[in-house]
């Protein structure tokens, strides 16, 4: 076995590990999507990327890679969901001793990686190296679901709500900021959190809000993603959800949940997908009881 930096002549066989892990993914998750070219998913994690690769005989055994990024998270290495496969769970670490000490010289000293969630191992052997879980990401079927009452008209949003959106925004960043979340994300001004809607207006995105008594109280935003290992083709994301503060546990999630969920099935969206943070105590309760399947966790570590 030799642990060496992962280079150009690795990534068919990072590729061919890749194939292996992602079929065995799709056995536990049969709605994740069939990909062929495995080879373009590793070039885009090696793209601007450090990382190991572990040879036996020449053959790839496993690989870990990372992207160095700056932005409002602060300095950290990323490894996306093609980012790692292995096949011995407990090798992973000796990988990350490998890579992670290239990401602390670059000065990324928070890392995340994502692991697919029926690996109970790999995930073990992550939380052997002092990670933990900080968000899921889940899918489920599409269909066409009666209306849940939760005493609000559900409509489409229009650029005249962005205003009560930009507000629900920031309701739920403020959400993240106490216990225990703990976010550490300074808050927009509400100026600033509008702007970027009014920026933003595509018709690709989808807004959905529920108003109760003329006044809006949530609101839902889907879009289109990519299509990669864990997004399907032609799937919606569910990429925004809030609700206000006084209105919550009163059935507006659940009615705005069962209306765009029929929405997405009677618009050829087989599949749907969303994530959130498992310090959220709301989200990581209300999803699952939705229907939704995680299918990756995000982990992650700050050092020190």
């Amino acid at each position: 076995m030799e642990i060496v930096p992962f280079a150009d002549e690795h990534v068919e066989g990072a590729a061919a590990l890749l194939a292996e892990r992602h079929a065995a993914d799709r056995m536990q998750e049969p709605l994740l999507p069939e990909r062929r070219d495995f080879a373009a998913e590793i070039e885009k994690e090696w793209q601007d990327a450090t990382g190991a690769v572990a040879l036996e005989d020449g053959a790839v055994v496993g690989y870990l890679l990372g992207q160095r990024r700056d932005n409002f998270m602060g300095t950290h290495a990323w490894s996306g969901v093609a980012g790692q496969a292995v096949r011995d769970p407990e090798l992973m670490r000796d990988l990350y001793a490998a890579a992670a000490h290239q990401w602390v010289e670059s000065g990324a000293t928070r890392h995340f990686v994502f692991v697919p969630f029926h690996e109970t191992a790999l995930i073990d052997a992550w939380f052997r190296l002092c990670f933990g879980a900080s968000a899921a990401l889940a899918i489920r079927a599409t269909t066409p679901d009666e209306p849940v009452e939760g005493d609000v008209e559900i409509r489409r949003g229009t650029r005249d709500d962005f205003p009560e959106a930009a507000r629900l925004d920031l309701e739920m960043s403020r959400a993240m900021q106490p216990s225990p979340s703990f976010s550490g994300i300074e808050l927009q001004p509400y100026e600033e959190v509008l702007a970027e809607w009014r920026e933003d207006d595509d018709e690709d995105w989808k807004l959905f809000v529920a108003e109760r008594r003329g006044r809006v109280v949530g609101h839902f935003l889907l879009g289109e993603r990519a299509a990669d290992l864990r997004v399907p083709d032609n799937s919606i994301d569910l990429s925004q959800a809030s609700t206000e503060p006084a209105a919550r546990g009163t059935g507006v999630g659940r009615a705005l949940t069962a209306h765009v969920i029929r929405w997405a099935h009677e618009s050829g969206y087989p599949t749907i997908t969303t994530d959130w943070r498992m310090t959220n105590l709301w989200a990581s309760r209300f999803w699952p009881k939705r229907g939704f399947r995680p299918v990756f966790l995000r982990l992650y570590r700050s050092i020190p």
